[in-house]
């Protein structure tokens, strides 16, 4: 198989998405055989028969191939949007799939396109070999009953009535995933966690996977582990790069949290973690800038029993087009006295707990760096601004330096196993909801719950009825209420677990239920299915307890474990059976996310013999039109720090379900 440059009129055999490449005939590994037989809504349904995934691409509005004023069939200045958050400039994310019954198209529709008080203004035309095959005004996906897999497609935004911005061509998928190879580092290797960003600026993300060893380990438990490696793949399966993090990085969930964002406001992603000396950045050189040019690369710093408590410890920021080290400082907050992260356990496992995310902080717009280490006990959370090649600090909170918040609530012990980010208050910065309390955008402690740690954590707007949004959570802690959920901007309990005592190790607050207004909470053990507005009980629990996913044509959300996707009260929807899913028990998906086609989202597996990713996508017919998620700064947020830890699914700032209002116009804008 060959592959070329992108043209807009060039096809080339290829399997990538986002290239403008064609689909050629070149048999590829068969497509598994559970991976489709749903009818989509409106007569579209899931899967194909050919064996070789298509391709599909496009160019930003004004962007790569077209000037900043449009094109030859619009002209004029086009909107960007004059918001406060910076965001991608994303392509039109065109997708087309071979179906029973023609060929469905999705696309996106950007969130500076979209006018919840005229949505007249904007529509989108289709076209099959060049000529119009229709008009869409209020979804953004459509059946091609007379398209095919030889069929040619583009999108062309039409603004007041007139076409401008036409997308690159695509031709069809002739299956309804996308087969990205991959190369494992060693034997003993397994594709695990992911994350989403656009490198090279063009406006079509790629992908960073992470590379975990059969010997990593939790930090309760003690072993010398090997390397963890880090790739960034373009969607044709191309590596840009890999990095080494090295001896003294141990391997587990708990230890590197990759962190994909345009930091510094250039177009294209970097990359954040915590890294050590004899970490090689994607060129093979060892780290050299900072504390890490006076490092000791060869030194060995872990103990008998596997683990890192002596050594230093750095914050390295990276070139997401090519691995290289930008920055390199040290990481806040360090080791300091082992056994003061909770319960006194000296031997390394409460102290090595990190979580971290990308968050809009400061007055730019722009995104920066959340590094966090302990929450058990001592919390601490260090922000950084990566701009101009540098890394400075924004601000420090240390929950023993300010232990409760102004109603007396501990600071110290409120810590999940992951965290979220969004807007609780009335300034259009970010907020860390640091499992059951929230630190303000400028590090200094809002409020807590005093309820303490828990394993899972869901923030959305989960009661439309009530203005803002809500958290939920189970609690670990078994002198706290099995659940809690509350309003994260003033900790205020909404409802409660009326039972106590209980280590409730999972549970998901969604939309799955169009029977019920707003979203539904359950939780492992005795918890039932219950109203997240009314606390009542409902029907019956679901068992799955893990991820939630857009998939199929209502605004309800689907239920996603392990590598099978099934709808609430029937039955499933997509069932990979050659893929594998990450994280032991946890069953998660290697990401899930909204990368192209219309709003709802795509789902990455790892095949089960980690020779590729699968990147499924839907082909579900659905009339709502919402933007892509993408351009939601919270669900944006989410995807950053999605491989954080326990992986939670992302939720974006406004709700989606049956009955759901318009959403409002996303607070951005785009370069």
């Amino acid at each position: 198989m060959s592959f070329s440059i992108r043209s807009r009129h060039l096809s080339l055999p290829a399997l990538a998405l986002g290239f403008a490449f064609a689909c050629s005939s070149t048999p590829q590994d068969g497509p598994d055989g559970g991976g489709g037989g749903s009818t989509a809504s409106g007569g579209a349904a899931t899967g194909g028969s050919s064996e070789d995934p298509g391709a599909t691409g496009g160019s930003p509005i004004g962007g790569a191939g077209a000037p900043s004023g449009g094109d030859s069939n619009g002209g004029g200045e086009l909107p960007r949007g004059d918001g406060f958050h910076r965001m991608e400039k994303l392509d039109r994310g065109l997708v087309a799939v071979v179906v029973d019954g023609g060929v469905y198209v999705g696309f996106r529709m950007h969130g500076y396109e979209y006018d919840p008080e005229n949505p007249g203004r904007v529509a989108y035309a289709v076209y099959r070999d060049g000529a119009q095959v229709t008009t869409l005004e209020s979804s953004t996906n459509y059946l091609d009953a007379d398209g095919s897999a030889d069929s040619r497609y583009t999108v062309r935004l039409v603004l007041d009535g007139v076409e401008r911005d036409e997308s690159e061509e695509v031709t069809p998928w002739t299956q309804e995933y996308l087969r990205i190879p991959i190369e494992p580092p060693g034997a003993n290797y397994q594709a695990n966690d992911g994350s989403a960003g656009d490198v090279d600026g063009d406006g079509q993300y790629e992908l960073f996977l992470k590379w975990e060893p059969n010997n990593a380990k939790d930090n309760s438990q003690s072993g010398h582990t090997d390397d963890v490696y880090i790739d960034a793949l373009k969607l044709d399966g191309t590596r840009l790069w890999r990095i080494n993090l090295g001896r003294n990085i141990r391997a587990g969930a708990h230890y590197t949290q990759f962190i994909v964002y345009d930091f510094d406001g250039d177009g294209k992603a970097e990359l954040a973690m915590k890294t050590a000396p004899g970490t090689r950045d994607g060129t093979g050189a060892f780290l050299s800038k900072g504390p890490a040019a006076t490092a000791n690369h060869d030194a060995d710093y872990r103990n008998d029993g596997g683990y890192i408590l002596t050594g230093p410890e750095y914050l390295t920021v990276f070139s997401g087009e090519t691995g290289e080290e930008l920055a390199t400082t040290t990481f806040e907050v360090g080791r300091e006295n082992v056994s003061g992260w909770g319960n006194d356990e000296g031997y390394g496992n409460r102290v090595d707990r990190f979580l971290a995310t990308a968050a809009h902080l400061d007055d730019t717009g722009l995104g920066s760096i959340v590094m966090a280490r302990g929450y058990y006990g001592r919390s601490t959370l260090t922000a950084w601004n990566f701009r101009d090649g540098e890394l400075t600090q924004l601000w420090k909170f240390d929950s023993n330096q300010t232990p409760t918040d102004a109603s007396g609530n501990r600071f110290t012990g409120q810590g999940a196993h992951s965290l979220s980010v969004a807007n609780v208050d009335d300034d259009p910065q970010q907020e860390i909801i640091y499992g059951a309390m929230t630190i303000d955008h400028d590090g200094k402690g809002l409020c807590s719950t005093n309820y303490g740690h828990g394993d899972a954590l869901h923030v959305t707007d989960l009661i439309p009825s009530r203005p803002g949004i809500e958290a939920f959570m189970p609690h670990e802690n078994t002198a706290s209420p099995d659940w809690t959920l509350w309003d994260p901007g003033t900790c205020e309990i909404i409802h409660k677990s009326p039972n106590d005592g209980t280590d409730t190790g999972r549970g998901v607050a969604a939309d799955i239920d169009p029977d019920n207004p707003g979203a539904e909470m359950w939780a492992s053990g005795g918890v039932p299915f219950l109203s997240a507005t009314t606390a009542q009980t409902l029907g019956s629990k679901p068992s799955q307890i893990n991820f939630v996913i857009w998939w199929d044509g209502d605004e309800s959300r689907e239920l996603e474990d392990g590598t099978t996707i099934t709808k609430y009260g029937g039955g499933s929807l997509l069932t990979c059976g050659q893929c594998a899913s990450n994280n032991g028990t946890k069953s998660t998906p290697t990401l899930s996310a909204d990368l192209f086609g219309d709003w709802r989202e795509e789902i990455v597996w790892r095949e089960s013999n980690n020779a590729a990713l699968r990147v499924y996508t839907t082909t579900h017919l659905t009339q709502r039109r919402i933007y892509t998620l993408m351009h939601d700064p919270q669900y944006r947020a989410a995807i950053s720090w999605q491989n954080v830890a326990y992986n939670q699914p992302p939720h974006p700032s406004f709700h989606i379900g049956a009955g759901m209002a318009d959403p409002p116009a996303p607070d951005i804008h785009v370069r």
